[in-house]
């Protein structure tokens, strides 16, 4: 009986821990319909003349279960709107550091990748973009929390200093910075601001300025 007791602790012990149970899971779901929603209503109403019941009835549930989710009402939305869109690039960037070694094609591979990334976050941007600083708590908010966002993509790209040897920590962290701004900008105009691109393949273009400024970092 022991032995079999031992046996059973074992299993259980080799059991996938951490799993969200069933009701996490439903909330999860709940919280994103709702946020899709927000996202919805904002970019056919604008922030100012959106409700809460608008928001409820185009996620499906009560107005309740938004507050639940969302006790700030539509100033905690836009957070929770604001932050998918750094969330989602966060990631973008951490996918891209996980990789032990660059080269031109990682970096070609990784634009294409956040270009998928960037068109289904196109209408979220196009929202908060539209509704500038009448979403916004105050400018001084949103300016940090950029600047936030943009030290962690640096932060990201300069993390590993044996990819940048013979490079000076000052020079990396800008030529990092200026790799994210440039990605950036040119996204926000070509796939947010539907700017028409006339090269062949302007990712290609894109991935020749990122690689000049990530040098020091590339291998091959």
């Amino acid at each position: 009986m022991e032995a079999e007791g031992a046996v059973a602790m074992s299993a259980i012990s080799e059991m996938p821990q951490g799993r969200p149970s069933l009701r996490e899971e439903q909330k999860t779901l709940t919280h994103n319909r709702v946020l899709d929603a927000a996202v919805t209503v904002f970019g056919e109403k604008q922030f100012l003349g959106a409700t809460i019941d608008d928001i409820a009835r185009a996620a499906g549930v009560t107005r309740a279960t938004v507050y639940a989710h969302f006790a700030g009402g539509k100033a905690e939305l836009v957070d929770a709107v604001v932050a998918r869109v750094y969330g989602s690039i966060d990631e973008a960037y951490a996918e891209l550091t996980d990789i032990p070694e660059w080269t031109r094609s990682v970096v070609r591979e990784w634009l294409t990748r956040l270009v998928a990334r960037w068109a289904a976050l196109t209408p979220t941007i196009r929202v908060l973009s539209s509704a500038g600083t009448s979403i916004a708590r105050s400018s001084d908010e949103a300016g940090q929390r950029y600047l936030a966002a943009h030290e962690r993509h640096v932060t990201a790209l300069c993390g590993n200093p044996e990819r940048w040897q013979g490079c000076s920590p000052a020079d990396r962290r800008q030529r990092a910075l200026m790799a994210v701004l440039q990605t950036e900008s040119f996204l926000t105009v070509w796939i947010s601001g539907g700017w028409a691109v006339e090269t062949e393949d302007p990712l290609d273009l894109l991935a020749d300025a990122v690689c000049h400024l990530l040098a020091p970092a590339l291998r091959g």
